[in-house]
């Protein structure tokens, strides 16, 4: 049984999100590498004390900004049974990048930015869920008979990754914010051939 939370569990929570809300603002507006701690604390009315009770430097704020985007990410990725695997995949790309473009190209420059800065791809922040629906998605291409095992779920997902990585990069690197979502779709939609059932001519 799920344990009642408390009023001072809900005051907690709430402070919480009220910091990463309110950090997230900040960091849209100035860039991650501009905002400290004690801007984000003045900010948001609490007292240093409380954010470091609740996070110990600024990495754990972006960390904890990396985990949500990737909870909300996964509720955008939808999987539909009656639609083949590729066209699930080209959905999934296209709602990362359309949720990564409303952000803004100064946000992601600066964001990308952080994340190598700060080491993230070490860190824990829900990456598991992409993970899972591509998973999900490349195991009905092979269930349907579209794709063949050409390499594990894991490189599959390892390649994509990277690959986007290297789309957020290369849009960051920029002077102007250009097309995120057709550049994105011209690398990453291709990957997905590497997985298909090759027939003989």
């Amino acid at each position: 049984m799920k344990k009642k939370l408390t009023s001072r569990d809900l005051q907690a929570l709430e402070t919480h999100k009220k910091v990463t809300d309110t950090a997230m603002k900040l960091v849209k507006e100035h860039g991650y590498d501009r905002v400290t701690i004690s801007q984000i604390c003045e900010a948001c009315g609490v007292a240093k004390g409380t954010f470091y009770s609740y996070f110990t430097s600024k990495k754990d704020i972006l960390i904890d900004l990396t985990s949500r985007f990737n909870n909300e990410l996964s509720q955008l990725f939808i999987y539909d049974e009656n639609l083949n695997a590729v066209i699930l995949y080209q959905n999934a790309v296209t709602s990362y990048l359309n949720y990564v473009s409303k952000d803004g190209h100064t946000f992601t420059k600066s964001y990308i930015k952080a994340m190598i800065d700060e080491e993230l791809a070490t860190e824990s922040v829900s990456l598991e869920l992409q993970q899972d629906f591509i998973d999900k998605v490349l195991r009905k291409g092979l269930r349907d008979g579209d794709f063949q095992l050409n390499m594990s779920c894991d490189d599959f997902f390892a390649l994509f990754r990277a690959a986007l990585m290297g789309v957020l990069a290369l849009w960051s690197m920029r002077d102007e914010s250009g097309e995120l979502i057709a550049m994105g779709q011209r690398v990453l939609f291709p990957l997905i051939n590497l997985m298909k059932k090759q027939y003989p001519s």
